[in-house]
């Protein structure tokens, strides 16, 4: 059989099992072993599947990932998350839909911390919607900011989809940190501006706040928030400055978000053992997916699907047709899939293109992580809709509720794909004056 036809064939039938509920890490290696088998043997096949779970999971670069991981999650149990949302609504309470902001803005906070856009969306939809349902809030502008700002996640550092697609690029993971702050503000005040404009020409979707705060009360409401702050500032400013590698950066964070919420009470023995037993079972599904993802990549490769795909695109002409192509293809896999899983299954198929027509890796990267948070709220299958529907759990909220919330922050997304399309210095610029 042609080794081509064998990779399209592989190709689909992954898609075919996650589309049924096949775990994407099974998916992978299962269809990966057998198109080996298919195209090379099954001894070599079987050398294949004993040799990379050794060889990828035993890279250094991957040791940061538990230990971010760790850091979401112990933000997440110590309650940080809603001091967050306290302090931003003292801060934003007053604007129309001030809990609206509140949201979006801790949202954004709590991505500081956390690289993972579903748990983001949880985190905040279990904190924030009680509140905007006591005060008479539009379910959805209450559950559509919620998902919107869930997805802040995946682009503001450190975020888990820069560190698989670093290390599937072999591009500097600390310079896809940096390139993704500039990205994350504009997401911010992108979201902030549709929230003020929608309560603006629709008054009824956000009652006024009964109060405002006197700058004393705001100013005493950042103590409560300062670790973040400073965890954020030494993570981030550490890779930015050289004082650290981003596998340094996540031991010092994740060393110093469990100092500080035992310090101030937040965080007993118990707690820290189950955010523990926590990471450890998304680490190990990560990594799962990780080694499948390889196999199958292996596969891929002596399929020469890769290659194919990269001289069809490459016979377009027009590396900006190219490029365009590659990134509508995220939207579709972003019902479907989180973003480590389409770079682990994708990246391989475009990087020869990408190389072919010299395209700056480090902008493409910010690119395809925006378009991966569009997958995450796009109809019918965005996974932050159900996230946060989920976890809301009201039968007066549904999943129709939660995407006819997200349209205003989805044309907003749009706008922001094309600045950066178009603006590459957005993404480009600070990892270019990196120390």
């Amino acid at each position: 059989m042609d080794p081509v036809l064998v990779g399209i064939i592989g190709f689909a039938c992954v898609l075919v099992l996650m589309a049924i509920g096949s775990p994407v890490g099974i998916s992978f290696l299962v269809v990966g072993f057998v198109g080996l088998i298919v195209l090379a043997g099954y001894p070599a096949a079987m050398a294949s599947v004993a040799r990379v779970p050794y060889y990828w999971g035993t890279e250094y670069i991957f040791s940061c990932i538990p230990l971010f991981v760790l850091m979401g999650f112990v933000v997440s149990k110590s309650g940080i998350a809603g001091d967050l949302f306290d302090c931003t609504y003292k801060w934003f309470g007053a604007l129309p839909g001030g809990l609206a902001h509140a949201t979006v803005v801790g949202c954004a906070g709590f991505a500081a911390l956390s690289g993972s856009s579903t748990a983001g969306a949880a985190t905040m939809s279990s904190v924030c919607y009680p509140e905007m349902e006591r005060y008479g809030y539009d379910k959805r502008l209450a559950t559509g900011s919620i998902a919107a700002g869930g997805t802040m996640s995946i682009m503001i550092p450190p975020s888990l989809g820069f560190i698989v697609y670093g290390f599937l690029t072999e591009e500097s993971i600390g310079k896809l940190f940096i390139a993704g702050i500039l990205p994350g503000i504009i997401s911010l005040l992108s979201f902030l501006a549709v929230i003020y404009v929608w309560v603006k020409l629709k008054p009824s979707v956000a009652p006024l706040s009964t109060k405002s705060f006197p700058l004393s009360e705001k100013m005493r409401s950042l103590k409560s928030v300062w670790p973040v702050i400073a965890i954020f500032a030494l993570v981030i400013g550490g890779i930015y400055l050289g004082l650290f590698t981003p596998v340094e950066a996540a031991g010092a964070g994740a060393a110093a978000v469990i100092v500080l919420t035992f310090a101030m009470k937040k965080l007993t023995i118990r707690g820290l053992i189950d955010c523990a037993l926590q990471s450890t079972r998304v680490t190990a599904m990560i990594f799962l997916l990780i080694m499948g993802a390889m196999v199958f990549n292996l596969f891929l490769a002596m399929s020469q699907l890769p290659q194919l795909l990269s001289s069809v695109l490459g016979g377009i002409g027009s590396s900006n047709m190219a490029l365009a192509l590659i990134l509508l293809a995220y939207f579709p896999l972003g019902m479907f899939m989180d973003a480590t899983a389409m770079f682990v299954l994708t990246v391989p198929l475009y990087l020869p293109c990408l190389i072919e027509f010299n395209i700056n890796l480090i902008w493409f990267g910010v690119l395809a992580v925006h378009c991966a948070e569009m997958g995450l709220i796009t109809p019918p299958v965005g996974m932050n809709v159900y996230v946060v529907q989920g976890v809301v759990n009201r039968k007066e909220v549904s999943v129709g509720d939660v995407f006819r919330g997200i349209f205003p922050f989805f044309y907003a997304d749009i706008v922001i794909l094309l600045l950066i399309a178009f603006i590459p210095a957005i993404a480009t610029y600070l990892p270019s004056i990196m120390m």
